[in-house]
């Protein structure tokens, strides 16, 4: 019998001058294994970060990836087991929702046998998490670049020399991401647009300062740090530490910093820094990702 397991890392969105068109994958990772049942049951089992904050069975959004292509195909197992093991926190800014329905809409095409291509599959996952940065992102890996109007999604993987970065995730019992602006001056969009090429070439050479000196020029950014409690405190501390650059992720509240070398005491530093105004933080110095998803078939007995 058939089981799939898929393995999709954490992203990296709307940082500096990207907002919802690049993107950059984390070595942090959900994993998801699916396996046919012949009794009709739908056995949802999770494990790590977010364990028993979605329901069990068919709102979990793993499960909401897989109806995609069962619905699709109008054909289905007769039951299905999932197992979720999570390292990606979820309401963080990390894509850890589009990684679940992405990941449940891979291992479904698996499991039927992949009767849908991959690129049709990237639209997919790009229309059921709606937000196609996050799922291209996670499929590619490394440093990704996408436009998607009117179901029409043209995507690319971009030049990237791989570095190590430093995620810092508070957590906050409630935190309010800010909702895209409607309206965004000119002289504001045209400093934005004309950071994105330097930010691609920089991203390409691995030059870390040209990285750190464009990552402020963004739409969002000021709302979003505001929201961040201590996020001024910890910033500061992290540049004493070494830290050349700072953005959030998606909307926040996780906290990136870009630096060329001693990424273990500035990591070190950021912790104590949140430990003083007592905020509990998770700090990791973490490599970016340049496999994405990660596709395992398997037999059991």
């Amino acid at each position: 019998m058939r089981k799939v397991k898929v393995r999709l890392p954490a992203t990296i969105t709307d940082f500096g001058p990207g907002l919802r068109s690049l993107g950059l994958a984390l070595s942090l990772y959900a994993e998801v294994e699916l396996s046919p049942r012949n009794d009709g049951n739908l056995l949802v089992e999770t494990e790590g970060e977010g364990a028993g904050r979605y329901a069990l069975g068919l709102r979990h959004p793993v499960v909401l990836g897989m109806l995609r292509i069962f619905q699709r195909l109008e054909q289905a197992p007769p039951g299905v087991s999932v197992r979720v093991r999570n390292n990606i926190p979820l309401d963080s800014g990390l894509g850890a929702e589009s990684a679940f329905i992405t990941a449940g809409i891979i291992g479904a095409n698996n499991l039927m046998g992949s009767p849908f291509s991959r690129s049709l599959v990237l639209e997919m996952a790009s229309e059921a998490t709606q937000r196609p940065d996050q799922a291209v992102t996670s499929i590619l890996g490394g440093f990704t670049a996408h436009s998607w109007q009117a179901n029409n999604l043209i995507y690319r993987t971009l030049s990237l020399t791989p570095f190590r970065l430093i995620l810092a995730m508070p957590r906050f019992s409630h935190y309010n991401r800010p909702e895209l602006p409607e309206r965004v001056q000119t002289i504001t969009a045209l400093a934005n647009l004309s950071k994105q090429p330097i930010l691609i070439d920089a991203m390409a050479t691995g030059d870390i300062p040209t990285i750190a000196s464009v990552l402020n020029e963004d739409i969002q950014g000021e709302e979003i740090r505001r929201r961040i409690s201590g996020f001024g405190h910890v910033a500061e501390v992290a540049r004493l530490a070494g830290a050349q650059g700072i953005t959030t992720s998606g909307g926040g509240p996780a906290i990136i910093f870009f630096a060329e070398s001693h990424h273990d005491r500035i990591a070190e530093a950021i912790e104590t820094a949140f430990e003083n105004i007592n905020i509990t933080a998770m700090v990791q110095v973490l490599p970016i990702d340049t496999q994405g998803v990660v596709v395992s078939l398997l037999h059991s007995i």
